[in-house]
């Protein structure tokens, strides 16, 4: 997976707006999906692959991240903020 060239974010206090240009769709996000985008941004790859990212700069281990992405990662699938790395 991998965050689609086109998808704008930007803070809005303690939540982030983003736009997905596959949907055409403004939603709000919270940091932690923020940080999912920016990591598939860099390099695509899975929700694991994510959470074995994130955990590095984190205090919470790969596990315990993917616990608390789980929902995250299906609202950005599910508004088009993440899509196939070969699309």
């Amino acid at each position: 997976m991998r965050t689609p060239f086109g998808v704008r974010m930007t803070e809005l206090d303690d939540l982030w707006g983003a736009f997905s240009p596959l949907t055409g769709q403004t939603v709000l996000l919270n940091t932690e999906a923020v940080a999912i985008l920016e990591v598939l941004r860099e390099q695509p790859g899975d929700l694991a692959q994510v959470c074995q990212t994130l955990a590095m700069d984190t205090t919470l281990d790969a596990t315990e991240l993917m616990e608390r992405c789980a929902h995250a990662w299906q609202q950005l699938l599910d508004s088009g903020l993440v899509e196939p790395a070969q699309a």
